[in-house]
């Protein structure tokens, strides 16, 4: 291709390539203070959206209210960052979107994203503290349609149904509104939080010349302010705005470092998601503020075109009633007739049903009663065959001492008939030697015997009274087995106590422990050695916690099935039925473990190893009755 010819291409290309130049966007920002310095201190968000988003050319713009609400109106910016109650008002009558982000305000490094009104009075006032005091009294705003500059604060009021006096609207900013109560032209000023401590940062206001009304305490929040808290600013974007746009918008605002170069240049920590707004709303449907103030010209049309919806519904909703409550009146009817007819079958079913529960209570009390009867014969079973194991292990110790006192009278008769005949000094000696022997003999065998019957007596008056007492476990334990020993001679079973210590003791019941070792004995005795000629049974006690403790009886015997080991603490159940077996034995024990002892028990056992019964009872039993319901414990002497 010659030159001419690539020459023309070139031109035509430049020609029909298209000329990109940056979009203009304009970022209105409502001044609170004076435009001036509301331009200077928003200028570093412009640079930085122009960089960060470089195909828009952003420019901030402070402008009062009046001038913010006509540019939105002639669309002469495209986003907003405005107060909460600009932008509800905005929402509804220039439909602005959802905010892109919420401002963060800051407070040295401490972002903050809700503000609140400040009532702020001279320090000299001492009769102005609170909102009640406020009665009256003249007030000093930039304008009665700053959120945080009026609306809050006359809402605070409101609910406290206090009257404020004359309004000055200055109209400049809220650091006039500040001067003119230091000047003694308004007795407080209304402004929003953060501005005194921003102006004596600044050097700009003496702290100690002001004082703050009806200070509130919000842990966190670091101005001072005295109304409840609300979302800081948004930032919007107008209906004309690109759904792009807007995002590329606060994608940026959003990735804006808290607390970075930019954020500090500004004065704010940042940028955050958008925060609910209906809490502003409320306070302005509250204050009647536009667009919540009600419009007297309202036509039936207008209603129409708004609520026609609601209408609809509404008659659909009468109407879908209105059958509804027909329908019922038929149904009403239907359920009338049934119910006279349920109601004499109900009485019907009534009568049998009480007839029939007599009898169920007859019955249930006849089985109670049975029950009764049953554990007290057991009971007295137990005693019976420990008094016959007792008599037969005292007549050894008494026959003993009897064939020894009639010895001793015949030797004594001799010994007369040798005194009077003339007694030898041998003969002396030897009667007094066999003298000697038997009493020894004689004390032996009656201090058996008494051990005997004291080991019996204390067990069994145990038994038959279950009184409450302090007793030592060890000596208790020894007794009961005491007085199992001749009864279990004859199985050639040997029962073998652990070692407890002397100083263990329990604030129980010593006659249903009592018999809870002995049942578990003889059923150790009963069941676990049916074809063995002897075998051990170990008692033996150790300490759970520092409130509890741990009898076990286990012995060496056959060992229980697993079949039967869900089923042996049931009344009436046994493998001995006819042999000797009850079946309430066990019964017995775990009722007064659980109930009279207050403790638990719980068996391990296989076949062929031996069985291990585990009572855990309190070092204090709980407190019963006679009847069962809990008591005090005895006073103790």
């Amino acid at each position: 291709m010659s030159l001419r010819w690539r020459s023309v291409a070139c031109l035509w290309a430049l020609l029909c390539s298209p000329v990109w130049a940056k979009e203009p966007l304009t970022i209105g920002v409502l001044a609170f203070r004076n435009e001036a310095d509301t331009t200077a201190q928003w200028k570093p968000l412009e640079a930085y959206l122009n960089g960060v988003v470089p195909e828009y050319e952003f420019t901030v713009k402070a402008l009062d209210l009046m001038h913010l609400r006509e540019a939105v109106r002639q669309a002469r910016v495209d986003l907003v960052i405005t107060q909460p109650a600009e932008y509800v008002r905005m929402t509804h009558e220039s439909g602005l979107s959802s905010p892109l982000a919420t401002l963060l305000n800051s407070h040295g490094a401490k972002p903050v994203r809700v503000l609140g009104g400040t009532i702020v009075t001279r320090s000299d006032q001492r009769q102005i503290n609170e909102v009640a005091d406020l009665q009256g009294k003249s007030v000093a705003v930039l304008s009665k349609e700053s959120f945080a500059g009026y609306q809050v604060q006359a809402h605070a009021l409101k609910l406290a149904k206090v009257t404020m006096g004359a309004v000055l609207e200055l109209g400049k900013s809220q650091d006039a509104a500040l001067q003119s109560v230091l000047d003694g032209q308004a007795d407080v000023a209304f402004v929003r939080s953060g501005l005194i401590e921003s102006l004596m940062q600044e050097g700009r206001l003496d702290g100690s010349k002001i004082k703050v009304v009806n200070q509130q305490n919000f842990p966190g929040y670091p101005f001072a302010v005295s109304t409840a808290l609300y979302p800081e600013w948004p930032v919007v974007a107008l209906q004309h705005v690109r759904d792009d746009t807007a995002a590329r918008v606060a994608g940026s605002l959003l990735s804006m470092p808290h607390n970075g170069a930019v954020a500090q240049q500004i004065g704010v920590a940042g940028f955050s998601v958008p925060s609910d707004y209906e809490s502003v709303r409320s306070v302005m449907r509250a204050m009647k503020l536009p667009p919540f103030d009600l419009d007297p010209g309202i036509s039936p049309m207008d209603v129409w075109r708004e609520y026609w919806v609601l209408i609809v519904m509404g008659f659909m909703l009468t109407l879908a009633v209105t059958l509804l409550a027909a329908k019922s009146t038929l149904l009403s009817r239907r359920f009338r007739d049934l119910n006279e007819t349920l109601e004499t079958r109900i009485s019907e079913r009534t009568s049998e049903l009480a007839s029939r529960n007599s009898d169920l209570a007859q019955t249930l009390h006849e089985l109670n009663q049975t029950r009764d009867e049953l554990i007290e014969s057991e009971k007295l079973a137990a005693l019976g065959s420990m008094v016959a194991g007792i008599a037969h292990e005292l007549n050894t110790p008494i026959g003993n001492g009897l064939t020894v006192a009639t010895t001793l009278m015949a030797r004594t008769q001799d010994f007369n008939k040798e005194l009077i005949a003339g007694l030898k000094r041998s003969k002396l000696e030897a009667f007094v030697a066999d003298t000697s022997f038997a009493t020894d003999i004689l004390v032996r065998s009656l201090g058996k015997a008494a051990t005997l019957v004291a080991s019996f007596k204390q067990v069994a008056v145990d038994q038959a009274s279950s009184q409450r007492r302090t007793f030592g476990l060890r000596d208790c334990l020894s007794e009961i087995i005491m007085t199992l020993g001749p009864g279990l001679k004859g199985s050639g079973c040997k029962v073998v106590l652990g070692e407890i210590a002397p100083t263990l003791e329990l604030d129980s019941y010593p006659g249903p422990l009592g018999q809870v070792i002995t049942n578990l004995i003889q059923n150790s005795v009963l069941h676990g050695y049916d074809e063995r000629a002897s075998g051990e049974i170990r008692v033996m006690v150790t300490a759970e916690g520092k409130d509890q403790v741990k009898i076990e009886v286990v012995d060496d015997g056959v060992g229980i099935s697993s079949a039967n080991l869900s089923r042996i603490f049931e009344p009436f159940f046994t493998t001995r039925l006819g042999k000797g077996g009850s079946g309430l034995g066990l019964s017995i024990v775990r009722n007064i473990v659980m109930g009279t002892l207050g403790g638990k028990i719980s068996v391990n056992s296989s076949l062929g190893q031996g069985t291990v019964f585990s009572v855990t009872v309190p070092l204090v039993a709980p407190a019963v009755l006679a009847s069962g319901a809990p008591q005090s414990p005895l006073p103790q002497a």
